[in-house]
């Protein structure tokens, strides 16, 4: 019988941050044609606190998908030389009641968890000032640096015929015949085959070019970065004040919104210099030697969070697919899996119930 040939494709990818660009990666690797625009505007990506879990979720199926992007997450990195830190995560930021709950559910399935008592914290963590009575542990996580994790990706869809284009805003999604035939920038048309949106907070503007309505909500951050310590962190601290993670120069890397997984404010209120200052006292409460600690850095993301808080993907329109959400540090590599699938017609059936609950239907209006 003949080998059946695959068409080559060309696609556009809108965004390069991580959603965009292991997105992009996994389209060349597929063997098609990549081109990825990059407006150049801050992106959520490279001011992400970098937490890959599954132990934060809205749902069980959204705990089943982030536990399937920290599965992606070791497949890709046999591909790419990502630097992932597998260093598990140390959580007490919930009520007893809720850590109860939380270590059950995850324990239910068959998620690495373990209840740790104050000594069995102060083990791990032996600088932390005051251990929490009971905590979980949560070793299969880790983290990514999140402001060279896209740029990585990127360099490793190139390698394999990807092109980039930066700097170049996409005003629209350009239609032919209620199809997709590219996109219109201010410097003209670039044609492809296919668009794929991977914009962030920009999907809204995309998406209404072309007569449909991504509902996304307001949800800025900061995020802060300190001097360099010579404290020495061993695991992600989900702490009742805020995540805290040391990355390998030494820095403090925290969100400075308390519960910032589940923060739902949609304005700033501290300039960003009250609100870094205000998040050094509170991690100074947590270790000692921190007494002469500054930050270096604060920066502020727009992050993309759907209306109902869980993952938009799929097709919007013919030609149009569609991929925003928040914590895509987490699912980016399985984001990028499925979408690259999903265009190709190859989804499994395991596949496509994964992404079923995440389909625009249920946000987007014609």
């Amino acid at each position: 019988m003949a080998e059946v040939l695959k068409m080559v494709q060309t696609h556009i990818v809108v965004g390069a941050g991580i959603v965009g660009a292991a997105t992009a990666f996994q389209l060349s690797k597929a063997g098609d044609r990549v081109i990825v625009i990059d407006g150049g505007r801050p992106d959520a990506t490279s001011a992400a606190f970098g937490w890959i879990n599954a132990s934060f979720f809205l749902n069980e199926d959204h705990h089943f998908l982030r536990a399937a992007g920290i599965h992606a997450w070791r497949r890709v990195m046999e591909d790419i030389p990502v630097q992932v830190y597998w260093q598990g995560c140390i959580c007490w930021d919930l009520t007893e009641q809720q850590m109860q709950e939380t270590y059950a559910q995850l324990r239910a399935h068959d998620y690495p968890a373990e209840m740790l008592t104050a000594s069995q914290v102060l083990a791990l963590e032996p600088q932390l000032k005051n251990a929490p009575e009971q905590a979980l542990l949560f070793p299969g996580e880790g983290a990514a640096p999140s402001q060279v994790i896209a740029g990585q990706f990127l360099a490793a869809a190139k390698d394999l015929g990807a092109k980039l284009i930066t700097n170049v805003y996409v005003d629209s999604i350009k239609m032919r015949a209620d199809r997709a035939v590219g996109v219109d920038t201010a410097q003209g048309a670039i044609m492809a085959d296919s668009v794929i949106i991977a914009a962030g907070t920009g999907t809204a503007a995309l998406a209404n070019s072309i007569g449909r309505t991504v509902s996304l909500v307001s949800r800025p951050a900061y995020i802060m970065r300190t001097a360099r310590q010579d404290l020495s962190l061993r695991h992600v601290l989900a702490t009742p004040s805020g995540e805290i993670r040391q990355e390998p120069d030494g820095r403090l890397l925290l969100p400075v919104a308390v519960g910032h997984q589940r923060d739902d404010s949609e304005t700033l209120t501290q300039t960003p210099v009250e609100a870094a200052d205000g998040a050094l006292v509170r991690l100074q409460t947590y270790f000692d030697g921190l007494q002469n600690i500054d930050w270096s850095e604060i920066i502020c993301a727009d992050r993309p969070v759907p209306e109902d808080g869980l993952p938009v993907i799929g097709p919007i329109a013919d030609g149009v697919y569609a991929a925003v959400l928040h914590s895509g540090i987490t699912l980016g590599p399985i984001i990028a899996e499925l979408v690259a699938k999903d265009i190709a017609g190859q989804l499994s059936n395991e596949d496509a119930a994964m992404l079923a609950p995440y389909h625009p239907d249920r946000l987007i209006l014609e």
